[in-house]
């Protein structure tokens, strides 16, 4: 009883843990907001130097344009804008712009355009009337901190609300291996996460990437719940295996079928099973010519259930939904069987065939 109690107890503190590990470095992150939002307040607030003192002003420079480069960047691309500040003889020097609208796009070699320099960084450039923030602009600096603090918050959120529901119902463990609820709070997190991204990247502001948030909680919540339906319903599905009847094989037949047990029949890699041509035969050979290891007919089948967690490594990731054990006795070793569920019937009818009955009213325990 112990051990049955300290796995729950283990797998809890973990998610827990994680969740409020992601959940303090997003509300960190937060806080890199809040100090980049009262930047950007500042050089939008602040006036040419001269007037005000040195840190709360912005100085302003002529250039002369030399051209523009396009970098890619993996699937990016950067905006480069050169440029020469003393003259056509000067050094020249480049700022990456933010994005190309309305000035990268618009200036050719020769324009003149005004640097706004913010604690000795170009935050943005001026053709005329148009003016563009640089990539390095206090007006933008809020923007990659909001982002993956808002991918990693409602994950986060979501990991720590899961591992506390589970913890209420430790005592009472979920009779489905599929939980609506809990499903459809993890799946919106995890989705609400990445598609925050591009509020907070396009958003003008933080009010507006919040709101565009806010906009996609309802339809991710909902394709969640969805999404959580199904996977329940599949899961209860493939629970249920009471339509599950044997049938007795009529020809020979090569089955996808693996055998686990403290028995010598049951061997690593063995994942075929020869049907309908006498006493059942695992193989690793596709042709069943070679590598066999035949059944006895002292193996019974006691009952037939879904593939669970603790099946033998590979079952669960390899039949999913489709998936069923045939639970059989070989004298006082257990033994399992792992097949398809449409492959279920003919094995259990060879097995019946060939010697290994079901005990009576065990059909009727597996089957409800």
């Amino acid at each position: 009883m112990s051990g049955e109690k300290a796995a729950p107890g283990r797998g809890f503190r973990v998610a827990l843990s994680v969740g409020v590990a992601v959940v303090l470095v997003a509300v960190g992150l937060l806080f890199l907001v809040w100090a980049a939002v009262a930047e950007r307040d500042a050089y939008e607030a602040a006036e040419p130097c001269g007037v005000r003192a040195e840190q709360e002003c912005v100085r302003l420079t002529s250039a002369i344009v030399r051209g523009t480069d396009d970098q890619a960047i993996g699937r990016g691309v950067r905006y480069w804008l050169r440029y020469t500040t003393g003259g056509r003889s000067s050094g020249e020097e480049r700022v990456r712009m933010d994005g190309t609208s309305p000035v990268f796009d618009a200036v050719r070699a020769g324009d003149t355009v005004t640097l706004v320099h913010w604690q000795g960084e170009v935050a943005s450039v001026r053709l005329g009337e148009a003016a563009q923030e640089t990539h390095g602009s206090p007006a933008r600096g809020w923007r990659m901190p909001l982002a993956v603090a808002l991918v990693l918050l409602t994950p986060g959120a979501a990991f720590v609300w899961c591992a506390l529901w589970y913890r209420r119902r430790a005592s009472a463990p979920p009779r489905e291996a599929v939980v609506f609820l809990p499903l459809t709070v993890l799946l919106s997190g995890v989705l609400l996460g990445p598609l925050s991204l591009f509020g907070a990247l396009g958003g003008a502001d933080v009010g507006e990437a919040l709101r565009f948030t806010a906009l996609c909680a309802p339809p991710v919540v909902l394709v969640s719940a969805l999404a959580a339906w199904y996977f329940r319903r599949r899961s209860r599905k493939a629970a249920d295996v009471s339509d599950i009847t044997p049938v007795t094989p009529q020809a020979r037949q090569l089955l996808g079928a693996q055998v686990h047990g403290s028995v010598p029949y049951s061997r690593e890699g063995y994942g075929l099973l020869v049907v309908g041509d006498g006493p059942l035969t695992a193989t690793l050979d596709p042709h069943a010519k070679v590598a066999r290891s035949p059944l006895p007919a002292t193996l019974t089948v006691e009952r037939i259930r879904a593939i669970e967690p603790s099946d033998p490594r590979g079952w669960l990731e390899r039949y999913r939904y489709d998936g069923v054990v045939l639970v059989c006795r070989d004298g006082d070793e257990e033994v399992l069987i792992g097949t398809a569920r449409r492959d279920a019937p003919l094995v259990w009818g060879a097995l019946l065939a060939a010697g290994g009955g079901v005990p009576p009213g065990q059909r009727t325990a597996s089957a409800g």
